[in-house]
């Protein structure tokens, strides 16, 4: 069982564990959590069909990836595995300006650049992001992670190394399942028939969702792009525009009514239009405001 010791070294600030717990996804199958050595572990399958078992974790001011494979990983894998690492961890961002703004708004706020706060997880693959955000949509956290467990134990690529262990579906793989029995199996209610033709879209070579990555893109025609895609809504749409980098548009969701009807307005339900307001002298990155002020006040 080959072992390959791989190395990123992110621009600072970066604050690994808390990039970690910065988002629900480092819970969601088949990625592990481990708290108790500030690392995460998950399947992943390379281009190609090979499958890996990936664990990260912090070394100093570097991120340590340890690829186990069933045979010695060529350098283009090793580089694919790097790249959807720096992905999900979003080694790659800049985020200057956030910082920036944090630090003349002083406190609370300027201890996000202190902390290296700001970076936010995700998948390693824009299909795996737009999958689980559908699988949020109305339902508990509870069905979210029952959901993305049955999705990789029933379709995904199982390991060489252990079975049992198995990567995220590819669309090539839930397309291949006839419709009518992946509703049966998935159990996922209404997410299942829009997920479905997504990922035949997808396999069929009409979408590309790796596209919607581009920043040249301007962000109302991408929102109107994730708009046209069956089963992605307003809310999902704000959330996967924060998955994708874009952070200038919230979602609106019963924590974020919650959080800022109790933070600003003694637990009073305003319009929309003046919940929403509340960061909009983030500009930018008002997602980021709104979501590391809720994990600063839960701390």
């Amino acid at each position: 069982m080959p072992l390959a010791s791989l190395r990123l070294t992110p621009t600072p600030p970066f604050n690994f564990a808390e990039t970690l717990s910065s988002h629900g996804w480092v819970v969601l199958a088949p990625n592990t959590y481990h708290k108790e050595t500030n690392s995460f572990s998950r399947i992943e399958e390379l281009p190609g069909g090979a499958v890996v078992h990936l664990r990260v974790s912090a070394e100093g001011e570097n991120v340590l990836i340890r690829a186990e494979s069933a045979a010695t990983l060529t350098a283009a894998q090793k580089n694919v595995i790097k790249t959807r690492v720096a992905h999900m961890l979003r080694l790659d961002d800049d985020y200057s300006t956030f910082y920036k703004l944090a630090r003349k708004k002083g406190p609370p706020w300027a201890i996000l650049a202190r902390r290296g706060l700001g970076r936010m997880f995700r998948s390693p693959t824009v299909w795996e992001d737009a999958v689980k955000t559908v699988l949020t949509t109305n339902i508990a956290w509870g069905g979210t992670k029952r959901m993305a467990a049955t999705l990789v134990n029933k379709w995904g690529a199982p390991s060489p190394l252990d079975p049992k262990q198995r990567a995220f579906p590819t669309p090539q793989a839930i397309a291949a399942v006839p419709l009518k029995k992946f509703e049966a199996k998935a159990g996922l209610g209404y997410r299942g028939p829009y997920l479905h033709q997504l990922a035949r879209r997808l396999s069929a070579g009409e979408l590309d969702l790796q596209v919607w990555l581009d920043p040249s893109i301007p962000a109302d025609d991408l929102y109107r792009q994730l708009l046209a895609v069956k089963g992605i809504g307003p809310y999902a749409a704000a959330n996967l525009l924060m998955l994708l980098g874009r952070y200038d548009r919230l979602g609106y969701d019963t924590i974020y009514r919650d959080f800022v009807s109790a933070k600003y307005f003694s637990g009073r339900v305003l319009p929309l239009k003046d919940m929403l307001a509340v960061y909009d002298d983030w500009g930018e990155w008002k997602f980021l405001a709104y979501w590391f002020e809720m994990v600063m006040a839960e701390e």
